[in-house]
């Protein structure tokens, strides 16, 4: 599969297909030793499939799982993923086409076949929360993402004056947050949790959903498991596809946010035997840790620094690197690059975020990023319409270079470019 080809491919709107329905309620309750901590229901907005772009699902996999890599292996990481799972789709002869695996990723297989099913079910599911969470009704224009592991728990040991990584133990909990404004009374926030799962087999799809449900009774809130959804991503070789639940949750609170306490929380994280978490706290540290994750998307150090919970600090050991304003379909970003050649071609990849945002990540206070972060989330389509941005005339395709743009409301932006 030649560059342009797996180009074109990931920034086709396709129709995923998928499923959340009752049937599928019956057959996760079913399975054995299955216990969920709410009754489940189908997931509003995924019952049937979901319009989106690939390229989407690559930004959402490039961003959330960004800060789990040290700069020492970010490249070798950066170019494994993005051209082995560019390479990795192709595109039915449907009317509105649909998403398979293309015949070089037909020849992945064995342990690195689980690892890409895995990720790219990282990708897809996170998205998918994102969709759900948008179509909920409830969720206003900012959808944040926030790793739990990253920004709020410290997965290391010292020793010898080195940090360790250790094996995550404790509570099974959801992987992510999502923190979104809340529609109806400006100024608080709702909390919902995504579990994400992936792999080839159907059948092993069932037993992956039932355990992502029960995962997200992981967390609580003041004592009370938050809205959720679990979805498994099926990349079996003549199909993509996702299963979705959404254990029932009939009276979702919201939060307020105290500007005076949001420094105050750097030291906020939660041990690996908590269940419990107080939403005060929750919250005051969530709003600032994504910003932080939205800064190190984008190379921003001093705003990660800034942002950052001390466990994130901790973990991250970047360096330096240039961040160049450049233009793209949603506006002028800034961010960092990585250009790798191969068969002839350049791919260059450019992991961003809005440059106004970007400089109030930097110096803005807490209003500043809030009220930037909102605007450009208002400058952007809808989510379904959102996928047929980059395919506008506003797309660059000049000559022997090819643009491929992807936008979240949070303001990140993910580029790829062919010369």
């Amino acid at each position: 599969m030649d560059l342009d080809h797996a180009l074109r491919v990931v920034d086709t709107e396709i129709q995923l297909s998928g499923s959340s329905d009752d049937e599928l309620v019956g057959k996760i309750q079913s399975v054995k030793g299955f216990n969920a901590d709410k009754d489940l229901a189908p997931a509003v907005g995924l019952e049937s499939g979901v319009r989106l772009r690939p390229v989407e699902a690559l930004h959402m996999l490039s961003y959330v799982t960004r800060s789990r890599y040290q700069d020492d292996l970010l490249d070798l990481y950066l170019q494994w993923g993005r051209l082995r799972y560019l390479g990795f789709f192709e595109l039915t002869s449907d009317e509105v086409p649909q998403l398979c695996v293309s015949e070089p990723g037909r020849g992945v297989v064995g342990n690195q076949r689980r690892v890409t099913s895995e990720e790219l079910g990282i990708g897809f599911g996170a998205l998918l929360g994102q969709r759900w969470f948008e179509r909920s009704g409830v969720a206003g224009e900012v959808i944040r993402v926030i790793d739990i592991d990253v920004a709020f728990r410290d997965g290391h040991v010292r020793a010898g004056g080195e940090r360790y990584p250790v094996k995550k133990a404790g509570v099974r909990r959801p992987d992510y947050l999502l923190l979104a404004d809340d529609a109806s009374v400006p100024s608080r926030y709702r909390v919902r949790a995504v579990e994400c799962k992936g792999t080839k087999y159907p059948a092993h799809a069932i037993q992956q959903l039932a355990s992502a449900v029960e995962q997200l009774g992981g967390i609580r809130v003041d004592g009370r498991v938050p809205a959720g959804v679990a979805v498994s991503t099926i990349l079996a070789d003549n199909g993509l596809r996702y299963l979705a639940l959404d254990p029932q949750d009939e009276d979702e609170p919201s939060y307020g946010v105290r500007a005076e306490r949001v420094q105050q929380m750097r030291g906020f994280r939660i041990a690996d035997n908590t269940r419990d978490v107080d939403s005060r706290d929750l919250v005051d540290a969530g709003l600032p840790g994504s910003w932080a994750m939205l800064a190190d998307f984008a190379g921003n150090l001093p705003a990660v620094e800034r942002w950052a919970p001390r466990v994130m600090r901790q973990r991250l050991d970047r360096r330096p690197r240039e961040r160049p304003f450049y233009e793209t379909p949603f506006g002028t970003a800034r961010g960092t690059s990585a250009t790798f050649a191969f068969e002839g071609q350049r791919l260059t990849v450019r992991c961003g975020v809005e440059a106004n945002l970007d400089q109030q990540l930097s110096t803005g206070d807490m209003g500043a990023v809030l009220e930037v972060q909102a605007a450009f989330a208002r400058r952007l389509p809808a989510s379904d319409a959102r996928s047929r941005a980059s395919a506008s005339p506003d797309r660059a395709e000049r000559g022997d270079t090819r643009e491929v743009h992807s936008a979240m409301p949070d303001g990140s932006i993910y580029s790829l470019i062919a010369t």
